[in-house]
This record gives C-alpha cells, sequence and structure tokens, in this order.
C-alpha cells in the first residue's frame, strides 16, 4: 500500500504508484480506473511507462459533495 501526503497533486504520484502496483501485481496490471485527479496526457504517459492505461471516471453532470464513482483505483486516506 502507498501512502503520500494530501498536499501532493495526484498526478505528480503516477510513477511512484504504477511502479508499486506493477511491482506488487508481477507486473499485471494492465489498466487502471482513476477519479478525475489523475487528468491530463502526462499523467497518462508515466503510467504508460509502466503498462499501465489510465481510464478516467468521470462523472455525468456536475454534482456537489461527495459522489461515489462506480470504479476507483486509488482513494487517499486520513491519519
Amino acid at each position: 500500500m502507498r501512502v503520500s501526503p494530501a498536499n501532493e497533486d495526484d498526478r505528480q504520484e503516477v510513477k511512484e504508484l504504477s511502479k508499486e502496483i506493477q511491482r506488487a501485481t508481477g507486473e499485471k496490471v494492465e489498466l487502471a480506473y482513476v477519479d478525475q485527479g489523475y487528468t491530463g496526457e502526462r499523467a497518462s504517459e508515466l503510467a504508460a511507462e509502466e503498462g499501465i492505461r489510465l481510464e478516467v471516471v468521470k462523472h455525468g453532470e456536475a454534482k456537489r459533495g461527495f459522489v461515489l464513482l462506480p470504479s476507483r483505483w486509488v482513494e487517499r486516506d486520513f491519519a
């Protein structure tokens, strides 16, 4: 399990997170469902370097408050 500081941008953590996921699974992950915190070409490129394709799960329309997405790759914990 990888825990990153809450003040770090999700996209900045993609490379290390992808490496750790592949190491833990024996290079078996090809597709990761991620939230909108992982949008952008750079995040996709960093994950692709480790053989992972990112698929961003988006809301159909703008919503307020907490909304559970149908698929998740990673969430942050509060200590």
